[in-house]
């Protein structure tokens, strides 16, 4: 009798205990924290000081009626990682080639796109050699950043997810760009920051 009165006890325990989901989630907001990061990082002291992110929304705290009146979901945190050889050989090429994109962006040739890549907006006024050079140049910096956004996602344990990391790039390299630089909308239109 003493056992079944301990089994029924325990049961509620382990009905809760059975509710909880552990779910590995995409870190969206470590990865914009590590995105800010590396582009303060590669355009130096170029960029403006950012916009405060946004925090990190509060876990839901709720009473034992909560826990006890269905499943829930718990999270598991992950740290970005953004110091493998890769990441940092990359960055260390992206930050190089930006002395000289400065030039381009401050000017309007080249643009911010939509997408986080560099796009030639115009050549309107170089000579044949210059535009040669911005086209290498943004060829160049935009292979490097579509590497950049895999490795960050293949070293994290999320290589399907390119596209969103990618993503959370763009948010970033618009939010640090310099004032005057050209910015693409999502209809493919320009605007200066």
């Amino acid at each position: 009798m003493k056992k079944l009165i301990r089994s029924l006890l325990g049961l509620p325990l382990l009905v809760i205990a059975a509710c909880v989901t552990i779910n590995i989630y995409f870190p969206a907001e470590e990865l914009r924290g590590a995105a800010d990061k590396i582009v303060e990082e590669v355009w130096g002291e170029r960029n403006l000081p950012q916009d405060p992110a946004t925090q990190p929304p509060a876990g839901n705290r709720g009473s034992l009626l909560h826990w006890l009146s269905g499943p829930t979901t718990a999270y598991a945190a992950q740290d970005i990682n953004v110091t493998t050889p890769e990441i940092r050989a990359v960055k260390d090429t992206i930050k190089q080639r930006s002395e000289r994109l400065f030039p381009y962006l401050d000017s309007g040739h080249i643009g911010i796109g939509v997408d986080a890549l560099l796009k030639v907006r115009t050549t309107e006024g170089l000579d044949l050699r210059t535009r040669g050079e911005v086209n290498r140049l943004v060829s160049e910096e935009n292979a490097d950043r579509q590497r950049l956004y895999a490795e960050i996602a293949r070293a994290n344990g999320f290589p399907d997810r390119v596209g969103e990391v990618q993503d959370i790039f763009a948010a970033s390299w618009r939010d640090n760009a310099q004032s005057g630089w050209f910015i693409e909308l999502a209809d493919g239109s320009w605007r200066t920051k």
